[in-house]
């Protein structure tokens, strides 16, 4: 109820302002955020049943704002639950990494004037001398923090390289890794322009994990993950009943990458 009580007496009132201190009409603003201008009514006025979180975000976008929505669940368990899934999506990829030869390093704390943060995943494969700077998500937040922190990444490759100890790479490349959902993906679909530097996807990025070749400027794929897991980042309409039990952790390394 804490969530649903913030959305309803925040959002509306501050999309309204937002709007007007624009000299928008409703109208202006759904053809901004590609909806409706039934919809913007709806929110403006509270009227939030049967609306998605992501027409939520699409109205803050095109106002230039940043959505946030706070799920209160028993205290700190809640984070609990998503650091585990968090942590079975890197299990994950380094299973992944390390059949392809790569040595990898996991949760990779950094500080360099200013520069601070965490690589979830540095992998480093000897034969071609390759850092790959690897960001997992389990869901998408604020795109322009993700993208702001790749970046930052990929700038300092050299200096990651050398934290971990291993010689001066040849080539630097980021990769994004999204938990497999709908929602990620109609994400990465909707903004072309903002993932158009992960050039590899699915089994080209597979391909070049296996042998890897040049430096393309980036790789994005979807893991799998198992049900006990997946379940915390799908929208419960989304969540579908499978025919056989869910996978053991250690199989998600025999899936193949998901084309976004």
């Amino acid at each position: 109820m804490g969530m649903i009580v913030g959305v309803r007496t925040n959002v509306p009132t501050a999309i309204r302002a937002l709007r007007r201190a624009r000299e928008w009409r409703q109208a202006d603003l759904g053809a901004q955020a590609t909806l409706s201008r039934d919809v913007v009514s709806r929110v403006e006025n509270g009227e939030l049943a049967g609306l998605t979180i992501g027409s939520l975000e699409l109205l803050a976008g095109a106002l230039e704002a940043t959505l946030v929505v706070e799920l209160r669940w028993q205290g700190a368990d809640l984070d609990r639950l998503v650091d585990r899934a968090h942590a079975q999506l890197l299990e994950a990829v380094v299973a992944r990494l390390r059949v392809g030869g790569w040595v990898t390093h996991v949760e990779v704390s950094f500080n360099h004037y200013g520069d601070r943060g965490r690589c979830d995943v540095l992998a480093w494969h000897g034969p071609t001398r390759t850092l790959l700077i690897v960001e997992a998500k389990t869901r998408f937040g604020n795109l322009q923090e993700t993208m702001g922190a790749v970046d930052v990444k990929r700038r300092l490759g050299r200096l990651l390289a050398k934290q971990v100890g291993v010689p001066d790479p040849r080539a630097v490349v980021v990769a994004l890794v999204v938990a497999e959902h709908r929602t990620g993906r109609r994400i990465v679909q909707r903004y072309p322009s903002t993932f158009a530097a992960f050039a590899l996807r699915g089994r080209a990025a597979a391909s070049w994990i296996a042998a890897p070749a040049g430096a393309p400027t980036g790789l994005l794929w979807f893991e799998f993950l198992p049900d006990s897991y997946g379940s915390l980042i799908r929208s419960p309409e989304r969540v579908r009943p499978r025919r056989s039990a869910a996978p053991e952790p250690h199989m998600t390394t025999d899936r193949r990458l998901v084309r976004p």
